[in-house]
Formats: structure tokens, C-alpha cells, sequence
């Protein structure tokens, strides 16, 4: 998940929600993640095959019903494909502009090992206040295991989120900024 905080100042958090982004933003962040895409995304072997069988059927000449339900079939795909990259550069468009910078209370620190026993990573759990009567509870992971560590002893992390979505938040300090947390459950 590319780090949308690098695309713009840090210092726009400090402005008041419906912030004005840069006029090139949603083009970089929509490249950002179009580069973060594994090659199998593009590399589609049902959409290859089945461009392949539409063009066999076209100069074939086969009855019309069969290419254009291929193509229907086809478009469907990759509207899937693209609808998935589209939630994501939407989310982050709204997390930046209406977003409020808000501090989040850490509950606590879940480390983890790898094999030979070392910390390689934690789990940190939050509970974010979003309004008088709206809270929101989650996890992020975060990979430095001291770095969360640091911030469960701090019981306090600034976050971006959104007031009608709470499951829409990320870490604006700290290690891995461009971690998305994962909503673990959502109390009003």
C-alpha cells in the first residue's frame, strides 16, 4: 500500500477538513497504486485466454452472440479489476482532504516472533474517539517491533480518519504511516 502521507506536505494535516490537495495527487496516488499491483493482476490468465479466444472468434467470423457475450464477459473482469484500485484511491482521496487528524488511545501490543525467537513485528490495537457518541477499534500491523513498542509505553498515536467512516483510518506518526488498519469492530 504506497504511503499516501509522501504524496503531499505534512503540514496540509494541519489545515481544516475539505483540505485542497495538489492538483496532481489522484494522478500519483492512482500510479502509486497501480505500481504496488503484482504483474499477475495484469497478467490475468482468464482475461488473456479469453481476448485471445474473442479474437480467434472474430476472424473466424462465428455468430455475433458468442464474441459480444465473450466481450460482456470480458468487461466485467476488468471493470472488477479496476473497481478494486478505484475503493482505494477513493478512500485515500477522502482520508486526505475531509480527514480529521485525531489521537487515537493504544490498548495494547501484540508482538510477534519469527522462528529463531526474535521480535519481527507487532500488532498494535487502538480505539480511536470520532465523536461524542462513535468510536472506532482496531489493529494495525506495524513491521518494527521496537517502534510499537515505543508507542504501546506512549499509550497515545496520531491518526486520519473519517467521521462517517470509521473504518477508514491510518497512522499519521510513527513507523509505516501507509499502513491501513483493519477494523476489528465498531462501537456507537
Amino acid at each position: 500500500m504506497p504511503d499516501v502521507l509522501d504524496l503531499v506536505d505534512r503540514r496540509l494535516l494541519n489545515h481544516s477538513p475539505p483540505r485542497k490537495l495538489p492538483f496532481f495527487f489522484v494522478p500519483n496516488l492512482l500510479g502509486e497504486y497501480l505500481l504496488e499491483r503484482p504483474p499477475s493482476f495484469y497478467f490475468d490468465p482468464v482475461l488473456i485466454v479469453g481476448v485471445l479466444a474473442e479474437v480467434v472468434m472474430l476472424l473466424l467470423r462465428m455468430e455475433s452472440v458468442f464474441w459480444v457475450t465473450l466481450g460482456l464477459l470480458l468487461l466485467l473482469r476488468v471493470m472488477a479489476a479496476g473497481w478494486k484500485i478505484y475503493r482505494d484511491v477513493r478512500e485515500d482521496y477522502l482520508l486526505l482532504r475531509f480527514g480529521v487528524v485525531t489521537s487515537a488511545h493504544v490498548m495494547s501490543v501484540r508482538t510477534c516472533r519469527d522462528a529463531s525467537g526474535e521480535a519481527s513485528g507487532a500488532y498494535v490495537d487502538c480505539v480511536i474517539p470520532i465523536s461524542r457518541r462513535r468510536t472506532s477499534v482496531g489493529s494495525v500491523w506495524m513491521p518494527d517491533a521496537a517502534e510499537a513498542l515505543r508507542i504501546g509505553q506512549t499509550g497515545r498515536l496520531n491518526v486520519i480518519c473519517l467521521t462517517r467512516s470509521p473504518g477508514a483510518w491510518r497512522l499519521s506518526e510513527g513507523d509505516g504511516p501507509h499502513l491501513r488498519y483493519d477494523p476489528a469492530g465498531v462501537a456507537e
